[in-house]
């Protein structure tokens, strides 16, 4: 659902043999996992090539309209819900021209679909009590933040100067935005906390697991059906089927529909950006959703803009990018 389940989290693109699932996930990126490619894009193809680097510029903001339409909705349970079917039509299309991922995969497909249905659950609590301009820069930086501190506790990845750096900075500005005039904001916070946690967790075990199961889009597929389905079936049993769904307000439901499709486009923008840039750089960009989404609060949510908001996102935003690269 958030378009975030295959996307890395470091500079590094190569293989190397006798690392450990961790170390692997860390130095190999989905396109190359899918389809055996050994060599990244240099940095003169991404001067060559502007229009992508737009593109994944509009995914950022697409990514974040999505949570602002989640934000913005009276009910989430039934947000999720609509923004399922989109991903069950698409992903089962998708099985029928894919070959199936392998038997050892299946664990990490089980776990993210869990560790998705957790995300989904913490971010719709954690939309409830606090700003989007809050929320949504806190679980984003916090999720790099994490995939870091993991790879380096478990990886035993070194410490690079630019990354140090970025941990600082996204430290720093997320102790900024929990407060809310000096006070903590118990409302909110710990909930976007957990999200950001979520957020680490599952991007770890696909980032593990498309290497197992030898099919990628197999494997997104079927986590994404298994993660979708229960929250289809939760919304036809709360809201008593497909009419009530569909039909008794035909323009909330394409509201809710549209939300899925534009997390949908978001993702597969990023898809196609995999093949032209590096994959640093894709995960650099799209982490300026983060400015995106302060601006959408404040231009449509009517949230206050103060200076401190918005210089504590830039330091989510910056040090995110340098965690990154």
């Amino acid at each position: 659902m958030t378009g975030d389940s295959l996307v890395p989290a470091t500079r590094s693109v190569l293989c190397h043999n006798g690392a450990s699932p961790f170390a692997t996930f860390r130095h190999q990126t989905p396109y190359l996992a899918m389809h055996a490619v050994t060599h990244a894009v240099t940095l003169p193809a991404v001067l060559m090539q502007p229009f992508i680097v737009l593109l994944v510029l509009f995914s950022a903001l697409l990514h974040a309209t999505w949570n602002a339409f989640l934000h913005t909705s009276g009910d989430r349970v039934w947000q999720f819900g609509m923004m399922s079917f989109p991903y069950l039509v698409c992903s089962a299309i998708v099985l029928l021209f894919v070959p199936a991922p392998a038997r050892e995969s299946w664990p990490y497909i089980a776990a993210s679909a869990a560790l998705q249905l957790g995300y989904c659950v913490a971010l719709a609590k954690a939309y409830k009590a606090g700003d989007f301009g809050q929320i949504y820069p806190i679980a984003r930086g916090l999720s790099p933040l994490l995939v870091f501190a993991g790879a380096f506790v478990f990886a035993g990845e070194h410490l690079r100067p630019l990354a140090l750096a970025g941990v600082t900075l996204v430290s720093v500005g997320i102790i900024s935005l929990a407060f809310r005039k000096r006070r903590f904001a118990t409302a909110s916070v710990p909930a976007a906390l957990v999200t950001g946690a979520f957020i680490s967790a599952y991007t770890i075990v696909d980032g593990i697991g498309v290497r197992v199961a030898g099919s990628g889009f197999g494997y997104i597929a079927w986590a994404y059906i298994l993660f979708n389905v229960p929250l289809a079936a939760m919304a036809f049993y709360r809201y008593g089927g497909p009419r009530r769904l569909f039909l008794d307000d035909p323009r909330r439901s394409l509201q809710g529909l549209g939300g899925g499709a534009i997390a949908m486009v978001a993702y597969t923008i990023v898809i196609i950006a995999f093949r032209y840039l590096p994959i640093a750089m894709v995960s650099a960009l799209r982490e300026l959703s983060s400015i995106f989404a302060v601006l959408i609060g404040w231009l449509f949510m009517r949230e206050k803009l103060t200076a401190r908001r918005v210089l504590a996102c830039a330091l989510v935003t910056a040090g995110a990018v340098l965690i990154r690269i």
